[in-house]
């Protein structure tokens, strides 16, 4: 910084710093969404397809004469309507698992003020943290990690800024990865690397988990973690940004806590605790 740097041009500064990571983690993230959103799209080519074959079997039936109909060819109308139905919602589905894909990667892109909205907290877990995966095989098509997920039913609908949230997620699920990828290099034989992601209702709050089985944090690191621009991860492997605006969100945004534990060599595991 120069001699005449004010205390206003440093916030500049960090204001940018912090545009380009969010920048960056879009970036990121929109590998995993093209991953992700080719799977509905094949279930929506694959069922109109099947679909257009069953309204033409339905129409075969429809130009018989109705003196030549018998109970065969009713049985089998309502058979071809009954799964023509089947297939109809499936399309729909996948369709509304692309828009909300779409208005995921949308709200990523804005910088506008957080909104809080009553949002399904289990579906966006496990979307964001499907998506951070295939973020991290984009880069690395040898990476390979069993998603666990044990989400309370009775979560539900919690208010939440969606984009904001949805990074939080993205940057622990991130960190998940590399940790369970540095143990992977490591130890390549006898180990199976898990991620775990847990919801519980709690009275009045929410707790989210997300336990890895990587290397784990040393004790005396993990006090730091929250701090911006301290990573653990080698140069040019990260910013030192994530956890900070992941801290920011969860206390600042959402009014909740965030807390890490972890054992050396064997786990790291976030909880989160934002109110219902």
């Amino acid at each position: 910084m120069g001699a005449g740097t004010t205390e206003h041009d440093i916030e500049l500064y960090q204001q940018k710093i912090i545009e380009l990571n969010r920048l960056a983690e879009i970036g990121q993230l929109s590998a995993g969404i093209l991953h992700e959103i080719k799977n509905p799209v094949s279930f929506v080519n694959n069922f109109s397809r099947l679909s257009q074959g069953l309204v033409g079997e339905i129409l075969d039936i429809c130009r018989k004469p109705l003196s030549d109909m018998n109970d065969t060819d009713l049985a089998d109308e309502k058979d071809l309507l009954e799964t023509l139905s089947q297939n109809l919602l499936k399309i729909n589905e996948n369709g509304k698992r692309i828009e909300r894909i779409i208005q995921g990667m949308l709200a990523q892109a804005r910088s506008d003020a957080a909104v809080l909205e009553p949002t399904d907290l289990n579906q966006l877990l496990e979307e964001y943290s499907k998506l951070a995966y295939q973020g991290v095989r984009a880069d690395d098509s040898t990476f390979n990690v069993t998603l666990k997920y044990n989400l309370d039913p009775q979560v539900g609908n919690v208010k939440l800024a969606k984009g904001e949230f949805g990074r939080v997620i993205v940057n622990l699920v991130n960190n998940a990865c590399y940790a369970v990828n540095e143990k992977v290099k490591r130890q390549p034989d006898a180990y199976e690397p898990i991620i775990e992601i847990t919801t519980n209702r709690l009275d009045g709050e929410v707790e989210i988990r997300i336990c890895d089985n990587g290397i784990g944090i040393p004790e005396d690191i993990v006090a730091k973690l929250f701090q911006p621009f301290f990573t653990t991860k080698p140069q040019g492997k990260g910013t030192g940004l994530g956890l900070s605006l992941t801290y920011t969100s969860v206390t600042d945004t959402h009014k909740g806590s965030i807390e890490v534990t972890s054992v050396l060599g064997e786990k790291t595991e976030f909880s989160i605790v934002i109110p219902a």
